[in-house]
């Protein structure tokens, strides 16, 4: 059996993520479901549905795993590939230092919390694997990796200062020619190391409407021995009213 199709874990809780599609101008839109559950005998179970946005963006094509956009998908056991193979295989010589770059102890590097801290992401296509939040009391939270850090100068320097829970600040970019609703990510005013992902905009900027207060901080800040994209795992945490 391929290390990418393995049976999940005993440890993987239950799990909901969106499924976000970019559109060919560079916004994104959440076209799918994907649960993972375990049963009272701890067999896991995962379903992927199409969300009905999928089937109103003109230039959304189903992906060829999931060819129907009206039936929902299941399966037992493992995670389905279209998604397996977007979690790095414990069989790579670098798997040690991506799970660690992501704040994760072997033992800890389940193939769902892999999945909900890297995004799934993968340089051949424009889908992103996001995990709801998770809810402690009146705080809703969630780990994202920082966009954009190759394209701030001095950034990594700045990461190399940064500690665990060291609080980030949110500036608006207004002017940001690729999106409005763009939030840089400060180590002190003027000082960014990068931008929130674009596909949490949307989200964030509810939660703003609603009046909740945001606050950002560092789960782990990482060095030039690992890709741009893993340079820095931050958490965004919400209040709510």
């Amino acid at each position: 059996m391929s290390a990418d199709l393995a049976p999940l874990p005993t440890t993987v809780r239950e799990r909901q993520f969106l499924v976000v599609w970019q559109r060919p101008d560079r916004t994104f839109v959440p076209v799918g479901q994907l649960d993972v559950r375990r049963d009272e005998r701890d067999v896991a179970h995962s379903s992927f549905r199409y969300l009905p946005e999928a089937a109103a963006e003109p230039d959304f094509q189903p992906f060829l795993a999931f060819p129907d956009v009206d039936r929902v998908y299941d399966r037992d056991g493992a995670l389905f590939p279209f998604f397996a193979n977007r979690v790095m295989s414990p069989r790579r010589p670098d798997f040690v230092q991506y799970v660690t770059a992501l704040g994760l102890t072997y033992n800890e590097a389940d193939p769902l919390e892999i999945l909900a801290r890297s995004g799934g992401e993968r340089a051949t296509d424009t889908i992103h694997v996001v995990p709801f939040p998770e809810r402690d009391g009146n705080v809703e939270w969630r780990h994202f990796l920082v966009s954009g850090v190759r394209h701030q100068p001095g950034a990594q320097e700045r990461i190399a200062r940064l500690a665990e829970g060291d609080q980030l600040h949110l500036r608006a970019e207004p002017d940001n020619e690729k999106n409005q609703q763009a939030m840089l990510l400060d180590v002190e005013r003027g000082q960014p190391v990068g931008w929130l992902p674009d596909y949490l905009l949307p989200e964030f900027h509810a939660h703003l409407d609603a009046g909740h207060t945001p606050a950002v901080s560092v789960v782990k800040a990482n060095g030039p021995e690992v890709p741009w994209h893993l340079r820095l795992l931050c958490r965004l945490e919400m209040t709510l009213a």
